[in-house]
């Protein structure tokens, strides 16, 4: 398992935009994926528990990873998951 602390980037709440791309990237590996912090513990693969972490009002989290491509997940989700979206164009 592979943790790794990060903070959110960008507007919360995630719009469902963002949500369903970082929900699908996830799911792209087939370890499991998790973000926690003191309030929670969010399935990283779900749109609907990605678009709740607009309910926090803290950005610093930990990302988990457990399973045998858990490095790339941590490379790939980490950097979109901290990337500042708001100047991002969604298609």
């Amino acid at each position: 398992m592979i943790k790794r602390k990060i903070t959110l980037g960008g507007s919360l709440p995630y719009s469902a935009a963002r949500a369903k791309l970082l929900a699908n990237t996830a799911s792209g590996f087939s370890a499991r994926i998790l973000l926690q912090d003191s309030r929670g513990t969010f399935n990283g693969k779900s749109m609907l528990g990605l678009l709740s972490l607009g309910k926090l009002c803290g950005r610093d989290m930990v990302l988990l990873a457990e399973g045998v491509d858990e490095e790339q997940a941590v490379l790939k989700l980490s950097a979109m998951l901290e990337e500042n979206w708001d100047t991002v164009a969604l298609s």
